[in-house]
């Protein structure tokens, strides 16, 4: 269903491997979708964003999603601290190794990443 959504992909924050952690110049980076996420929920309070995280295909599927569950929280904190995008206008979700970016089984920093998507038109 997620998919129906449009995602944006944040290509300004991958994460280190086996880390949920946004380092200091990744946070600055997220300044243009955090605004317009801001703008957008002030002016249509009943927006609801899905922030997704994602791993790459290295370790254990439970580790992995339990690590892409962190990295979507990450961001959304983020998000809310940074550039006052309320939490209750966003869900997070890990999706572990399931949708990678580049397919390997490597490990691929492009895999590590972040992904926001507008669900506000999914639910009604």
């Amino acid at each position: 269903v997620r998919a129906l959504a449009p995602q944006v992909e944040l290509d300004a924050v991958t994460f280190d491997t086996g880390s949920s952690a946004i380092r200091p110049e990744q946070a600055r980076a997220l300044t243009r979708i955090g605004t317009s996420l801001r703008d957008l929920v002030s002016q249509q309070p009943g927006t609801v964003i899905l922030v997704e995280g994602h791993t790459d295909a290295t370790g254990s599927a439970e580790y992995n999603l339990a690590l892409s569950d962190r990295r979507a929280e990450t961001v959304a904190l983020a998000l809310t601290e940074y550039f006052g995008v309320p939490p209750e206008n966003m869900i997070t979700q890990g999706y572990g190794e399931s949708a990678l970016k580049v397919p390997t089984l490597d490990s691929e920093a492009a895999n590590r990443r972040a992904v926001v998507r507008n669900i506000s038109d999914l639910l009604r």
